[in-house]
């Protein structure tokens, strides 16, 4: 059996030449596997930033359907007042009183915080990353608010059962209708903000569908058997709920 002895590199320009060949064909390998990745995370980038405008959308566009009855609420809060000052007068109200409530929608944050806990928003632009931080930390205020508005309201609606008007009742009422209008203006300024953040980011609110009537906006002599009625009124079954 004859062996082949590997031939000796014919001088230093024929060695240096092959590791030449060597050094290029690692650098392409290299160069392949870097663009293959900055697809890559191009296209993550592109897929969830079109999943988190989506969701921005979405969250502006609940806050728009509540804006559009910040008329009903203002005159709402009004009517209380004006029941307050009543009571404490000595002539509280008669007949039916339905006081109703705003529209408490939660915003959502799944897809962003899916894409920040994958490490996706980081790949991102700083200002895009900043924008999309003020834009979330917005929405958790806006919802924190939202609640703060419901507690409120909660006690406001005791006046439909006319409670014996003391010191105390009055303070709490009064209290609670302050808490109202404060929830409703740090609200209002999310809304300011985030639609300025996301007009930066090219992200306009989604249109969603209004009821025909809502709950706040039902006149305050109504009673509370027919405001239900109207509250439900041409909702899908899956929308309708009891009111408190």
């Amino acid at each position: 059996m004859h062996v082949h002895k590997p031939k000796p590199t014919h001088g230093l320009r024929e060695f240096l030449s092959e590791i030449s060949v060597v050094v290029v064909g690692i650098l392409i390998a290299l160069a392949l596997e870097q663009a293959l990745e900055t697809w890559r995370d191009h296209r993550h980038v592109t897929e969830a930033r079109t999943s988190i405008h989506a969701e921005i959308a979405y969250n502006l566009g609940l806050m728009q359907r509540r804006a559009g009855i910040e008329a009903c609420v203002t005159r709402r809060l009004d009517e209380v007042a004006g029941l307050i000052d009543q009571a404490q007068a000595g002539h509280p109200a008669t007949g039916p009183l339905y006081i109703g409530r705003p529209l408490m929608w939660f915003t959502s944050d799944g897809r962003y915080k899916s894409a920040v806990q994958a490490g996706i928003v980081s790949l991102m632009p700083p200002a895009e990353q900043a924008r999309y931080a003020s834009l979330y930390a917005g929405f958790d205020h806006y919802t924190a608010d939202e609640h703060d508005e419901e507690v409120a309201w909660s006690e406001l609606r005791t006046l439909e059962s006319r409670p014996a008007t003391t010191p105390v009742s009055d303070a709490r009422l009064r209290d609670a209708l302050e808490n109202a209008r404060m929830a409703r203006f740090l609200m209002e300024t999310v809304v300011t903000t985030s639609l300025i953040d996301a007009k930066t980011l090219g992200v306009t609110p989604d249109h969603l569908a209004t009821f025909a009537q809502e709950s706040v906006c039902i006149p305050l002599r109504t009673s509370r058997a027919e405001a239900l009625k109207r509250v439900v009124e041409g909702r899908p079954s899956h929308d309708v709920y009891d009111e408190p």
